[in-house]
């Protein structure tokens, strides 16, 4: 009975192979111990009472994968702002370098170029805000959480602020990879790498911290799909 109840729980959780295995480890110790404490009433009857005390899987998985995910979009809020703080490092020190050559873009691409600046400076402030917002629910929501032990994170928005402020930030990289086509162009030389390693920094970044949004997303769909067991 014990095996089956751990492998029900091992699927609820098979999302996350980790998780998964801690919790099932952390349930069967108790589970074992629970029944070698009761066997005078049989291994069976020991076994069924001490499932019983635990509930059913799949609510049991629920309430770790609510837990997960909460901690989940801590660390997605903690990187999204620590690839802003590079992103925005990158483009200062490519701006720097510019500067330092007296590196101009060209006249026939200087109108392209300030409609392109334009959504950039838009698209990172509203990263920046959005990030800023990231922040502060991660402390309302541990401060309500230390008030209320009951109280758990909704999976629904565990990452749409997250998703929008990656989506903003991708558009600032995209625009900065414009910029520097426009400046550096087609003729490669030694006084471009600066330049392009600012612009593989700042890929990076956006793409470590889509891949950790769209990975919460995806934590959070099976947590909604536990919840409504």
């Amino acid at each position: 009975m014990i095996s089956d109840y751990l492998a029900r729980l091992e699927g609820a959780l098979s999302f996350d192979r980790a998780l998964s295995r801690c919790v099932v480890q952390e349930v069967e110790d108790h589970l074992r111990e629970t029944a070698a404490a009761n066997r005078m009433h049989g291994r069976l009857e020991a076994e069924r009472r001490a499932i019983a005390n635990f509930g059913d899987a799949n609510v049991l998985a629920a309430q770790f994968a609510v837990v997960a995910l909460a901690r989940r979009a801590r660390k997605v809020g903690v990187a999204l702002v620590l690839a802003i703080v590079a992103v925005l490092a990158a483009m200062k020190a490519r701006t720097a370098w510019y500067a330092a050559l007296r590196w101009t873009m060209d006249e026939e691409a200087r109108e392209l170029g300030a409609i392109v600046i334009a959504i950039d400076r838009f698209a990172f402030w509203v990263a920046v805000v959005m990030g800023a917002g990231v922040l502060l629910s991660i402390a309302h929501n541990r401060r309500r959480a230390a008030l209320h032990p009951g109280y758990r994170m909704q999976p629904r928005g565990a990452f749409l602020l997250p998703g929008c402020a990656a989506v903003a930030l991708a558009v600032s990289v995209i625009s900065d990879g414009v910029l520097t086509a426009l400046r550096v162009g087609t003729e490669l030389c030694a006084s471009a790498a600066i330049p392009l390693v600012s612009m593989v920094v700042e890929v990076g970044c956006a793409g470590a911290v889509f891949y950790l949004v769209l990975s919460t997303m995806r934590r959070a769909a099976v947590t909604r799909a536990l919840l409504k067991l």
